[in-house]
């Protein structure tokens, strides 16, 4: 009973190749990953400037407010830094929006860059019986003979001209 237990693991074992492939190493050096990464850079380097201006000028109405403060009346003063605080607020929620803007904006291209990539790996798999293919981030440790990822990179470049 013993030996054919242990003859039926290792026989299953035996039966599918496991592969893995470096997902963010793809994603960096593919042309449709590069593409995507540089709309994804473009539009947080868009945002980073607008965010620049915007809390310039709001550091300028605060210190042109300080130099006021003693020349103004209380109330005037008062009023003023209300509306400061209001402009404030309005820059932080532009701030958390654009945040949240490109969060999605880096799914929504991401996505589609798996959508694109996800058939060539499948045919890559099918061609040559694999049966698993893990990324890199989730694996301990491997035989750098299944380490698929440059044949994968060359695969998409080849299909994705």
């Amino acid at each position: 009973i013993f030996l054919i237990f242990f003859s039926s693991l290792n026989f299953a074992n035996a039966s599918g190749q496991i592969a893995f492939i470096d997902i963010d190493y793809i994603i960096k050096n593919s042309n449709i990953g590069k593409a995507t990464m540089e709309k994804i850079n473009k539009l947080d380097q868009e945002n980073v400037k607008k965010l620049k201006a915007q809390n310039k000028e709001l550091k300028d109405q605060e210190i042109a407010l300080k130099n006021k403060e003693n020349i103004i009346s209380k109330e005037a003063f008062e009023e003023e830094v209300r509306k400061l605080r209001k402009k404030i607020n309005i820059f932080s929620n532009e701030k958390n929006i654009m945040v949240k803007n490109l969060s999605q904006f880096k799914k929504v291209e991401l996505d589609k860059v798996f959508k694109k990539i996800g058939p060539i790996v499948s045919k890559y798999m099918e061609n040559n019986s694999i049966t698993m293919v893990f990324d890199t981030k989730n694996m301990f440790m491997g035989n750098s003979k299944s380490d698929i990822t440059e044949e994968i990179l060359k695969e998409i470049n080849n299909s994705l001209n």
